[in-house]
């Protein structure tokens, strides 16, 4: 849906642009289960649906979001995927796909409350005009 406050970008409902702190909050219970078991580490892994411009998203997501990803300090890891599918079969369900890794629950919980993280979260709907899906997992 068109933002009319401001022209030119998508706005994504008040629900979905709660996604990562929402699912990051639910994910601390899970983790303090996974730290008693001696695992370690977990990650948010977002997961874009297909843009609208595929050339507009990879410009602004590699060009704009990713560097804001990269002033963040505290991630561990950060991967960056481009889903394809094979021959003849159907379009992926997700177009990319951005995992931060971290050392503990504490870490990505720190990492989150930053206002360098905040500025990456709040930069998503400037660009994911096919929304975002946002998955917090314990690493095993």
């Amino acid at each position: 849906m068109r933002n009319p406050t401001r022209p030119g970008k998508t706005r994504i409902d008040r629900r979905s642009a709660l996604t990562f702190g929402v699912a990051a909050t639910a994910a601390l219970a899970a983790m303090r289960d996974a730290r008693a078991e001696g695992k370690g580490g977990v990650k948010i892994t977002a997961l874009y649906g297909a843009p609208k411009s595929p050339e507009d998203f990879e410009k602004y997501y590699l060009g704009t979001h990713m560097p804001l990803v990269d002033k963040v300090t505290g991630i561990k890891r950060t991967e960056l995927a481009k889903c394809i599918s094979p021959a003849g079969a159907p379009p992926p369900p997700f177009y990319r796909v951005t995992e931060l890794w971290f050392d503990s629950p504490e870490a990505m919980q720190k990492v989150m409350a930053t206002p360098e993280m905040k500025k990456v979260i709040d930069d998503v709907p400037n660009f994911a005009s096919g929304g975002a899906t946002v998955v917090v997992s314990v690493i095993e």
